[in-house]
């Protein structure tokens, strides 16, 4: 039953649905008035209820009225069809219009009075509805039947009685089921299967129908009681298709008896069965208004309760006679307390904040007494982690005794945290901001930027006092005033531009700047260089309030800016370009060389370092000052003079070739040599030498200029000074100078990278005597490695007083670096490192070398320092202290190249050394040289005299070598005897 309920109503084709529910339609009206028909065609005396009216009624009342004509059309039939059945062809049409005539009265009155079924919603709609439907409308039905049959004078009232009977009956029993029938009510009633309550009931009804009219016929009226009962059971729906199974059972039984003649019933038994219809109508209507009420109570109760939830408010009640709080569950959740329903007092003032209680306590008492009329109060509660929220509590006496104590109190909780956090965010905000107005008041008057406001019309309302300082105004004199009169900004051209920043400003709502060379003239007709910017000041909502303009008074940090200009490429002495500003100007006519001649000059004063250290500083200062103005008088309008450090100045002379420029260099020569310089009563005589060279797009860069340019004034300087020299590539002098130079440089870039390599020559003894012994050596490593020899850096070191630091090289490599693996190969022997007279002349250098000692693996007394001649006869005051240091310290001393010099020998009065190396000028020839026989073995003599060995250097031969040893020398050493090797081949060894 189910599955063809949704076949014919569920069908997913609306428009299918329709036509099934119109047949559907058709069909149960044709079987209802089939069945009255049929009924009351066989016996007279059985009036059934005309069920197909009211169906029709309440099927048409759920349309819209001009929906209503395919459904009447549809009645209509049915309606002719279930006459024609029933054999009465000469009735058919008024019989069918009587009754479309009925339906339609019907349908018509209860959409205009009650809006259809809409009508049934109380008890009173429902009276009026069963009255005027039950009363009038078969009247109609009635009266026009009898209208019909006015000529057929013999059973007439009897038809039309009958005929209102059935009407009357079949509204009674069969409207209100059509009027609360539904798709979705027949869809549950069928879906709950044959085993049901309901379906219990009818049995039982139709059970107690059969033996009430068997057993009791005139006692109908008590089929009332299962219809009383079902009303009660069920709802109105189910209790009116209770009643019309009821009364249909009761009038199929009331023909079945008539026919077997067992019982005899008259109209008034169906008047019976009307009455006993109508209580249990009237019972389930009222009941169901009842069930209504009910469900709209609850169901207010529920949106109350609703948007008591939604709103975070929650329920409370307070006994006061027990001291009880019950809480709701929405209280519950918002205290964080859901187990706890009812708890006393004394929890409560537990959970609330210690500093709220007696607060609480007193609001609660002013109301509980009658001082005011309602329970407001907000108060903390602690939380199970510990913390603290806000609640507000508002209540209030809703049950008082006789005596009027109040007894019950009813109020509601609502969570106000979050807006007392944001209170107190307002509050905090709003002394942050009163703090932040200050500080900004306070900022503004101490920072060193000027600040003036002004209105949209470019009016100051506002200036700080640093404004009132740069601009010499007060904020109560230029109050109101037009910026421009108050702040005169001018262009370079001294065009005002106060206005026109402003205006700038507000038309384009941006930041805008004055440009860099905007200046001040201010109330004191005072030029101040400043930098402006203004900005729009805009309200909470955007709007534009003004503008705000903020300048700085740059005249001091430009004026610095231009010192520090001048510094960075001027000389701070004379004034004259600095060696960077030069450095770019050569630079820049290397670039364009070729197109404009060029050529650079360098002058270097002859004797300055007697005047500097005979006068004094400041003496050779003036002197500096003195040159630069006299080169100035000379100068070209393109020429750039430079001072590039100490005596040290150079020229970039333009639009002159090498020899006019040569000639022009001469004149300053000249000029500077007929300077009479005078200091402290003194005349200092002046001369310069110089250098030229000239510029062009070969000429490399600047470093390389410089060098070869040096070069040329080095070679001036050679040639007698207080002259000028062109730079030529090929001349034997300067290119010897050039590479000293070069080799200098390379010097100190192998210091700096660690491109020095230790080697070692031994000493061997020629009298069977003493053991050998190692001079350490040094050779410096080229660029791509290779080994340079020691006669190629040695002298240019020694000259450009480079030596010292490769004397510091080789000592601390030599005694600390290598100096444990040394004293393992020595195994006794000494070890010989070389002085140079650099090192001797360096104060700091003894202290070194005997703090580097202290730190060595090797003894003192396996040490052997070597002086040479040359060193001693530069230096002797300070070569006597280091001896006699080392000597001390328990090293011993070697004088090395001795004889090379005609006072040797009075060098042996000054101090003792321990060891003498004859120089090798006259070893090399001792074979066959009598002279230097004689020499040597003078020297020998002398130093055994004295105490020291003797060394002879450059053995080349076993000739030389037997000589030697005939002339008791005792140690040689030579390339003969042992060619030097890298050290490290002593431990790979």
């Amino acid at each position: 039953m189910l599955g063809l309920y949704e076949q014919i109503f569920g069908s997913g084709d609306r428009r299918m649905a329709r036509w099934l529910r119109l047949l559907l339609f058709m069909l149960a009206y044709l079987l209802l008035a089939l069945g009255a028909m049929l009924l009351s065609r066989v016996d007279v005396a059985v009036v059934p209820p005309w069920l197909a009216g009211p169906m029709a009624i309440g099927a048409l009342v759920r349309l819209s009225p001009r929906d209503w004509g395919i459904p009447l059309l549809g009645i209509a039939l049915a309606d002719m069809l279930a006459h024609y059945i029933c054999h009465a062809p000469h009735g058919i049409p008024q019989y069918t219009i009587i009754n479309t005539i009925e339906i339609l009265a019907g349908a018509l009155w209860l959409r205009w009075r009650h809006g259809g079924a809409l009508g049934m919603a109380s008890v009173s709609s429902f009276v009026s509805v069963l009255l005027v439907s039950v009363l009038v409308i078969p009247l109609i039905g009635s009266l026009l039947l009898a209208l019909t049959q006015l000529w057929e004078v013999s059973g007439s009232l009897h038809l039309w009685w009958g005929r209102y009977v059935s009407g009357a009956l079949g509204m009674l029993v069969m409207l209100p089921v059509a009027l609360n029938s539904s798709i979705r009510r027949w869809r549950t009633l069928l879906s709950q299967g044959a085993l049901t309550k309901f379906n219990a009931m009818l049995a039982l009804t139709m059970l107690a129908n059969a033996v009430i009219i068997l057993f009791f016929p005139d006692e109908i009226v008590w089929s009332i009681v299962a219809l009383l009962l079902g009303a009660l059971l069920f709802d109105f729906f189910r209790s009116t298709l209770l009643n019309v199974v009821s009364v249909i059972s009761l009038v199929v039984l009331i023909y079945l008896f008539q026919q077997w003649e067992m019982l005899h019933f008259s109209l008034f038994h169906y008047i019976s069965i009307a009455l006993t219809v109508l209580p249990a109508l009237l019972l389930g209507m009222a009941l169901q208004s009842f069930r209504r009420e009910q469900a709209q109570l609850l169901q207010s109760e529920q949106r109350w309760k609703s948007a008591l939830e939604g709103s975070g408010q929650g329920v409370w009640e307070i006994d006061l006679v027990r001291h009880q709080i019950r809480a709701s569950l929405e209280t519950r959740r918002l205290l964080g307390e859901s187990e706890l329903a009812v708890c006393s007092m004394t929890h409560w003032r537990e959970q609330t904040h210690p500093d709220d209680v007696a607060y609480v306590e007193k609001a609660l008492e002013a109301h509980v007494t009658g001082q005011v009329p309602l329970y407001v109060a907000e108060y903390r509660v602690r939380q199970k982690d510990g913390s603290y929220r806000w609640y507000q509590s508002r209540g209030k006496v809703m049950q008082f005794d006789e005596r009027g104590r109040p007894l019950q109190m009813i109020g509601t909780l609502i969570d106000i945290h979050a807006a007392r956090q944001a209170e107190f965010e307002r509050e905090q905000l709003a002394r942050d901001l009163q703090e932040e107005k200050e500080r900004l008041q306070v900022t503004l008057n101490s920072i060193g930027d000027g600040v003036i406001a002004t209105d949209m019309g470019g009016h100051v309302v506002f200036m700080n006092p640093v404004a009132e300082e740069i601009t010499g105004w007060t904020l109560s004199r230029a109050r109101t005033c037009a910026l421009a009169e108050v702040f005169p900004l001018h262009g370079p051209d001294m065009t005002p531009q106060s206005l026109e920043l402003i205006e700038t400003c507000l038309s384009r709502n941006d930041v805008c700047m004055s440009g860099d060379d905007s200046v001040l003239i201010n109330r004191h007709q005072e030029t101040r260089e400043v930098k402006a910017t203004a900005a729009p000041v805009r309200a909470l909502g955007g709007r534009t309030m003004g503008a705000i303009l903020v300048f700085q008074d740059l005249s001091r940090s430009r004026e610095l800016q231009r010192r520090l200009t001048f510094t960075a490429s001027h000389d701070a002495l004379t004034g004259l370009y600095n060696r960077h500003f030069f450095e770019q100007e050569v630079d820049n006519a290397i670039s364009h060389g070729g197109e404009t001649p060029a050529i650079l000059v360098v002058l270097n004063l002859d004797h300055f370092r007697v005047i500097n250290d005979s006068a004094g500083h400041l003496a050779g200062d003036a002197l500096l000052i003195e040159i630069a103005r006299l080169i100035e008088q000379h100068l070209g309008s393109r020429d750039v003079l430079a001072r590039l450090g100490g005596d040290e100045f150079a020229l970039l002379l333009h639009d002159r070739d090498i020899e006019t420029s040569a000639v022009w260099v001469e004149t300053v020569i000249e000029a500077i040599g007929a300077l009479r310089f005078s200091w402290a009563g003194r005349i200092h005589e002046v001369s310069v030498s110089a250098g030229l060279i000239p510029v062009d797009s070969d000429a490399g860069t600047f470093s390389t200029l410089i060098s070869r340019v040096n070069v040329a004034c080095y070679a001036s300087r050679q040639y007698g000074r207080n002259r000028v020299t062109i730079y030529h590539p090929g001349q034997e002098d300067i290119e010897q100078y050039h590479r000293d130079i070069f080799m200098a440089a390379g010097l100190r870039e192998a210091i700096d990278n660690d491109r020095f390599v230790l080697f070692c020559q031994r000493i061997v003894p020629l009298q069977g005597e003493g053991r050998d012994y190692l001079e350490i050596l040094v050779r410096m490593l080229g660029r791509e490695g290779e080994i340079v020899a020691p006669g190629a850096f040695i002298p240019v070191a020694e000259r450009y007083g480079i030596m010292a630091a490769v004397d510091r090289w080789v000592i601390e490599h030599a005694l600390v670096h290598d100096g444990e693996r040394l004293k393992q190969v020595l195994d006794g022997c000494s070890l010989s490192i070389n002085l140079s007279a650099n090192s001797l002349n360096d104060a700091g250098f003894l202290p070194w070398l005997l703090e580097t000692m202290s730190v060595s693996p090797l003894s003192p007394q396996a040490l052997i320092f070597e002086i040479t001649e040359t060193a001693l006869m530069n230096q002797l005051a300070l070569a006597c202290d280091v001896i006699d240091a080392l000597r001390e310290a328990g090293c011993r001393v070697a004088l090395d190249d001795f004889g090379s010099g005609l006072s040797s020998f009075s060098y042996l009065r000054n101090f003792v050394v321990d060891i003498i190396k004859i120089d090798g000028g006259f070893i090399r020839h001792v074979n066959d040289n009598a002279l230097d026989q004689v020499i040597v073995d003078a020297i020998n003599q002398i130093a055994h005299r004295l105490g020291a060995l003797t060394v002879a250097e450059f053995i080349e031969d076993d000739a030389s070598a037997q000589r030697l040893v005939r002339m008791g020398i005792d140690y040689a050493q030579g390339y003969y005897l042992h060619r030097p090797m890298p050290l490290e081949r002593l431990w790979l060894e």
